[in-house]
């Protein structure tokens, strides 16, 4: 994994400020919108790596939810607010997890992909797959670069904390290796300007 560490972005390890900021960018609210358009089914079984402190979970109070990120401060704060809604694991996740994890219907990516390295992902992904529902599928979310993009989504996106930002093309390259069919979305954020990338990989 490569990103960014120092100053400010030592700040985002905090709960309060990350999702301060999520807000203020519109992440949090374009998450859900991404999420909500997906996930409909009564006790799905999702699964969220790199899951923050799950505030996703606020929008979906009948799920069965499984939630893996490496900050303990963010899984502390997401035990003591979803307290019951949901399980939390403070690790990263790895090949020996999928022993002790059931078939999902849903596995969120969000956020992810731009901070790890192609092999990074290939690994993640065939890791995933053994635990994904021969009906189920992998929603990815990340920011992307485009050509003639707006100068501001453009710098915010070059600040960001993860440091393997892709193309389309980039992204594409990597997961249409891993599932018969990737539909994809280009998302121009209008307030604050941010170009997001949406993948939906179907086995």
């Amino acid at each position: 994994m490569s990103q960014k560490s120092r100053g400010i972005y030592n700040l985002l390890s905090e709960t309060f400020f990350y999702s301060f900021v999520q807000k203020v960018m519109s992440a949090t609210s374009f998450r859900e919108k991404i999420v909500k358009k997906y996930i409909k089914k009564i006790d799905a079984k999702v699964l969220d790596i790199g899951c923050g402190p799950a505030e996703i979970l606020s929008n979906f109070p009948k799920i069965k939810y499984y939630g893996y990120d490496i900050n303990p401060i963010y899984i502390n704060s997401a035990k003591k607010k979803f307290t019951n809604r949901g399980k939390f694991f403070c690790k990263k996740f790895t090949k020996n997890e999928i022993k002790h994890l059931p078939k999902f219907d849903h596995i969120l990516l969000l956020g992810v992909l731009h901070h790890l390295g192609d092999e990074e992902i290939n690994d993640l992904i065939k890791n995933l797959k053994k635990i994904l529902k021969k009906t189920g599928n992998i929603i990815t979310l990340d920011n992307i670069f485009i050509s003639n993009q707006n100068l501001i989504a453009k710098f915010l996106i070059e600040m960001d904390k993860g440091e393997n930002v892709r193309s389309k093309k980039g992204y594409l390259n990597i997961l249409k290796n891993h599932f018969k069919q990737v539909n994809s979305k280009i998302y121009h954020q209008k307030f604050i300007p941010y170009t997001w990338f949406v993948t939906n990989c179907v086995k």
